[in-house]
């Protein structure tokens, strides 16, 4: 046994043994944007469920969370379904130089204001919830759950995708997407934690994908998710193509 390495006998290391059992997870999984009344009261609920149970917030909510921007035609609402049941959730919303109403800008806007005015543009998702149940049942859950908002930034072909995030989860995003720390900590008004504002570049879709392949997709994805629903008659529920993208590679 002298000189064999553990993946060599047919364990694998932890990284590689996530990977796979992400994809083994991705599989499984329906994306479904929010369109109807029932779609959105199921997702509000999830938020509620999720926010309330942390310590983020200096009120409760107590009830189904739901907003105005979540009808906004430029933020997409999607519920992450796992054998028919909801097991997470975001919202991912263009910024531009004329849509500036995200969370990112309300709480970053002395940085981001003057970037938009320069004509960049970016993805801010928010709103990430997940039902802890289902963690330990579909790994990465998380993970897979981002992969909308990366898939958005290459589709709509913006500069950056934006994670305005509480300080503590700073190293996740550092780790699995190599961001950039664009402005804080700063305590924003209303919450009880620091948030920070973290950007990933569009330049380091290829890094990622070759570090994490579960992030890979197929332009038919891509379209089907974030395409005009009305005009282009796009499904409400997306299967993840990971796996086929990586294989056509």
């Amino acid at each position: 046994m002298t000189g064999l390495t553990p993946s060599k006998i047919g364990v694998l290391d932890p990284a590689t043994q996530l990977s796979k059992d992400m994809f083994d997870s991705l599989d499984l999984l329906e994306y479904r944007r929010a369109v109807t009344p029932e779609d959105f009261e199921a997702i509000g609920r999830l938020r509620q469920r999720a926010f309330d149970a942390r310590d983020i917030y200096e009120r409760k909510f107590g009830e189904s969370v739901i907003e105005d921007l979540d009808y906004d035609p430029e933020s997409f609402i999607f519920g992450v379904y796992f054998q028919h049941e909801l097991v997470s959730t975001i919202r991912v919303s263009k910024l531009t130089a004329t849509k500036r109403n995200t969370p990112a800008t309300y709480i970053f806007g002395d940085v981001l204001n003057p970037l938009l005015d320069q004509g960049m543009t970016f993805i801010d998702p928010s709103r990430l919830a997940i039902e802890t149940q289902f963690t330990k049942l579909i790994p990465g859950l998380p993970i897979l759950t981002l992969r909308l908002p990366i898939i958005a930034t290459a589709y709509f072909n913006s500069n950056y995708c934006l994670s305005a995030v509480k300080k503590e989860h700073r190293a996740f995003y550092l780790r699995i997407f190599k961001s950039t720390l664009l402005a804080g900590p700063y305590n924003p008004p209303g919450m009880n934690v620091d948030a920070v504002l973290l950007g990933g570049s569009v330049n380091q879709r290829e890094d990622l994908f070759a570090r994490y392949p579960v992030f890979n997709f197929k332009a038919s994805e891509a379209r089907m998710l974030f395409g005009d629903y009305k005009r282009e008659q796009v499904p409400f529920c997306v299967r993840p193509t990971a796996r086929y993208a990586v294989k056509a590679a």
